[in-house]
């Protein structure tokens, strides 16, 4: 497949596909002939997770930990929670700050 028909599949921009294939996320292989990538059904699935991981929220290098199953999902999901809950602390006391206790 080439890069276009894997940016339509995905909804990944191209500029993101070549980012992910740069942190060694995706491997497509090269045609001998004229070196262009050729990107694989496992890459679109691949490609498919990372987009997955990066709506929650997950770091490049925890998406890297979780393709070479050095982290568990559960683990990956409960520091996602944690870390959603965190902020959502974060941005109330600051609402709250603002709000000059007009609450």
């Amino acid at each position: 497949m080439t890069i276009k028909e894997v940016e339509q599949l995905t909804n990944i921009t191209r500029q993101n596909i070549r980012f992910y294939e740069r942190e060694g996320l995706i491997t497509p292989r090269r045609n001998p002939e004229n070196q262009y990538r050729e990107y694989s059904a496992d890459d679109v699935k691949t490609l498919h997770r990372i987009r997955l991981y990066r709506k929650l929220n997950v770091s490049i290098e925890d998406i890297r930990r979780l393709e070479d199953r050095t982290l568990s999902l559960e683990s990956c999901m409960e520091q996602c929670i944690s870390n959603t809950e965190r902020e959502m602390v974060r941005k109330l006391r600051r609402f709250v700050k603002n709000s000059g206790n007009r609450i």
